[in-house]
């Protein structure tokens, strides 16, 4: 009987193999060339009504997207579950370049090594672009950023702070601006060709609040939410950075200030960032709706609003995902 199950085994490990084997050459020589369009892609959610845990306890699943332009296709802050939405969304992983990486916190890189693996295996090589805290917490491994590789990888660890001006392919550049949230987070612009895309990660934007009283109130101090309030000092810096932009993407938390808006930005922080801005058009990212609301009912009616009080045409996120041509 052990002779019997032992040859049974060894065929099976074989076949194990060779199954392997054609995948990793399927992978390998179907690549997709990039198209010549551009745009920005959000893949769609994999989370479904039933799965009250995920639904409760991890509401931010929704979490990274993909910007192409020339040839330049990168992986923006690529949180949980990202390769397997992209996967179940039919996009190519194997034509990224360029993986961007906001900050250490687990919904905008928990699936970075699950990529820069996937790109190892897949025989491609990637730039990895990221503040200096991001590897020093070991977010990416040394590994897998190619800067302490025990094995040969392809990978290329670039370490950014707000001075830094990254060169991307076919003539475009990337520069960042600091945001101000919990731990160190950068935004960034991409520009050339005459164009700026500008992505907003996690920050705060107002310090202190003005009340219909004249009162004063730091952001700090929100207990829960306010009405009826107006910024009084901001990080200006902040709307400096993407008053020319032709698209900003910009991460949403709330609609009201609230005690999340010390690190997050409610809409009426957005309001006040593109006021007087040349910006042409705009994209809520991050936004919660999985957890307590369907996306019709919040993310939409978000971009609604924003295109009523500003003009400007506004995109959120569908459960299907989202797809912006922008050559």
């Amino acid at each position: 009987m052990s002779d019997k199950l032992e040859k049974e085994l060894i065929a099976l490990d074989k076949k194990r193999l060779s199954i392997r084997k054609k995948y990793k050459d399927k992978l390998i020589n179907s690549k997709k060339k990039t198209n010549n369009k551009d745009y920005i892609f959000f893949p769609k959610s994999i989370v479904s009504e039933k799965n009250y845990q995920l639904r409760y306890g991890l509401s931010w699943l929704q979490n990274g997207f993909i910007i192409k332009k020339g040839d330049n296709v990168i992986a923006v802050d690529p949180g949980v579950n990202f390769v397997l939405r992209l996967t179940e969304s039919g996009f190519d992983l194997s034509t990224i370049t360029h993986i961007f990486i906001s900050h250490s916190h687990l919904d905008h890189s928990a699936d970075a090594n699950v990529l820069m693996d996937f790109m190892i295996r897949a025989k491609s090589a990637v730039k990895i672009i990221a503040p200096k805290s991001v590897y020093e917490e070991k977010v990416i491994s040394d590994f897998h950023s190619g800067l302490k590789p025990k094995f040969p990888v392809n990978h290329s660890a670039i370490i950014i702070d707000e001075s830094s001006e990254v060169e991307l392919l076919n003539g475009y550049k990337m520069k960042f601006v600091s945001l101000h949230h919990s731990v160190e987070c950068y935004g960034f612009k991409i520009y050339g060709d005459n164009e700026n895309y500008t992505y907003l990660s996690d920050t705060s934007y107002t310090k202190e609040l003005l009340t219909k009283n004249n009162e004063c109130v730091a952001i700090n101090d929100v207990k829960n939410y306010m009405e009826n309030v107006v910024s009084k000092s901001c990080y200006n810096h902040v709307k400096d950075f993407s008053k020319d932009s032709k698209i900003l993407i910009t991460n949403i938390d709330s609609f009201l200030y609230t005690k999340n808006s010390k690190t997050h930005l409610p809409t009426l922080d957005l309001l006040e960032i593109i006021k007087e801005s040349n910006i042409q058009k705009i994209i809520l990212a991050h936004i919660n709706p999985i957890g307590e609301l369907k996306y019709e009912d919040w993310g939409m009616k978000l971009a609604k609003y924003v295109y009523k009080t500003t003009g400007i045409q506004t995109f959120a996120i569908k459960e299907k995902g989202l797809l912006l041509n922008i050559s």
